[in-house]
């Protein structure tokens, strides 16, 4: 598969959402936050939380986060699949991990499924 890329929310598990660029490849899902799209102090809680759940989690690979940059990698052997989530209006994609651990990002009322399926293809 050659890689595609959506712009999307990602909602952290704490709160907050993130607006970034979401690329698919045959290898990973890389998501690279552009900017803040929710309360500024619930992001900087974030950014508190993400070291703790990396550490808990056993994810210390797929997060990185900065003053400037916010973001995490996916390796796709990881990746056990994706769904739809619909939420009043709001479509989402949800990615589940191997190990249980779940990734939601917000399409808004655009819908999903083109990347779903990418995802689970």
């Amino acid at each position: 598969m050659a890689a595609n890329e959506w712009t999307i929310n990602f909602l952290p598990s704490d709160g907050g959402r993130v607006t970034g660029k979401l690329k698919l490849t045959d290898d990973e899902l890389v998501f690279r936050g552009l900017f803040d799209s929710s309360n500024a102090e619930v992001v900087k809680g974030i950014g508190l939380s993400l070291g703790a759940f990396a550490v808990s989690g056993g994810h210390a690979s797929y997060f990185h986060d900065t003053d400037t940059d916010f973001g995490f990698t996916l390796p796709r052997p990881d990746v056990a699949g994706a769904e739809m989530r619909k939420k009043g209006l709001m479509k989402q994609a949800v990615v589940t991990m191997n190990d249980g651990s779940t990734f939601v990002f917000d399409y808004g009322m655009l819908n999903p499924k083109k990347l779903v399926a990418q995802i689970n293809g």
